[in-house]
């Protein structure tokens, strides 16, 4: 964050915290989407996917905030899960590792990519981080229910995503959906690796956002797709305004989220 960035969010934490305003930082709230897919099978008709991300476990966002949104989460009862990365802001990997597993517990058996802030999980051996709670994606491909292959990629930020690699297993005919930190990356999405949707986060939906204006910062490779639904040039994008905050502890105008996404068949809107 440079020197102007960090003014104007000061600046928009001070008013909100002045006037108590559209702070919302602890109003957690569930997203309900449903994506539309052509030719989408029988079987996945009305599958239910979770998803959470930013959870940024440690100084600013407590273990128990987290563990309400799994919770809140689990309870819709969705087929799936998935977490689209920056777990923690810690150093530690131990630690790191203590926090996810107490806070996602709710959600265990899910799958995950890693974010930006996540250099602590990325010092962990891959086999230690499949025996968590939250299985691991890095530029690879798994079949969590029959029909729908899950892509996972690395950060594009701080990784080497390969979308190539991570289609790489999928049997003909399977929905493809991507799940990666960063929603931009949906750019790169070719007609060819026919994917249906792109699941995402980064963005915090700005975190900080004011009436007219919109959100006052947005990170590199979060500055498209930025909240909610969109249709890119090869494929949907779900961002997710996610749980947690970085750099300030609040948000305005800007609740946090999980989100619900429901596959439906039909042509996209």
């Amino acid at each position: 964050m440079n020197r102007r960035q960090f003014l104007r969010r000061s600046l928009a934490a001070l008013v909100a915290m002045g006037f108590g305003v559209g702070v919302d930082t602890n109003q957690l709230r569930l997203e309900r989407v449903a994506v539309s897919i052509p030719n989408l099978p029988p079987q996945l008709e009305g599958l239910r996917i979770g998803v959470m991300s930013d959870l940024h476990l440690g100084p600013l966002v407590p273990v128990e905030r987290v563990r309400r949104a799994a919770e809140l989460l689990v309870g819709q009862r969705p087929d799936l899960v998935l977490v689209a990365g920056d777990f923690t802001a810690v150093e530690d990997p131990e630690l790191a590792q203590r926090l996810i597993d107490e806070a996602l517990e709710p959600v265990a058996g899910a799958f995950g990519v890693l974010g930006n802030w996540d250099s602590p999980l990325c010092t962990l051996p891959r086999h230690a981080a499949r025996q968590q709670a939250v299985r691991i994606l890095v530029n690879e491909g798994v079949s969590p229910v029959p029909g729908l292959w899950l892509a996972g990629l690395d950060s594009g930020l701080l990784g080497r995503p390969d979308l190539d690699r991570a289609l790489a297993g999928a049997p003909p005919g399977a929905v493809r959906i991507v799940l990666v930190h960063e929603p931009d990356l949906a750019d790169r999405v070719r007609p060819e690796h026919q994917v249906a949707l792109q699941i995402s986060g980064h963005t915090h939906g700005g975190q900080v956002r004011l009436p007219f204006v919109g959100p006052l910062f947005t990170p590199g490779l979060g500055q498209k797709y930025v909240a909610g639904l969109y249709q890119a040039p090869a494929c949907q994008v779900y961002t997710t305004r996610g749980v947690g905050v970085s750099h300030l502890p609040i948000r305005l105008f800007c609740p946090p989220e999980v989100a619900l996404i429901t596959l439906c068949r039909g042509e996209v809107g």
